[in-house]
C-alpha cells in the first residue's frame, strides 16, 4: 500500500497545496519541518481532505 501511495505521488505532474517534494540534500531544521507540516495540514483541512504529503528525498520539477 505504501509503495502505491508513493508511486501515485511521484506520478503527479507538479506540487500542489497538499503535496510537496523536498530534495533535502542537507538537514532541515525542526522549525522548517514544522512549518511545512503546519502549512500542508492547514491546506488539507481547508479542502476537507484527510491527508497531505511531504515527500522527502525527491526533487520534483
Amino acid at each position: 500500500m505504501t509503495e502505491k501511495i508513493l508511486d501515485d505521488l511521484l506520478n503527479i505532474s507538479t506540487e500542489n497545496e497538499v503535496v510537496e517534494f523536498k530534495e533535502a540534500k542537507a538537514q532541515y531544521s525542526k522549525e522548517k519541518l514544522g512549518e511545512y507540516f503546519s502549512a500542508l495540514s492547514n491546506e488539507a483541512n481547508l479542502k476537507s481532505l484527510p491527508t497531505a504529503w511531504l515527500v522527502m528525498g525527491v526533487k520534483k520539477r
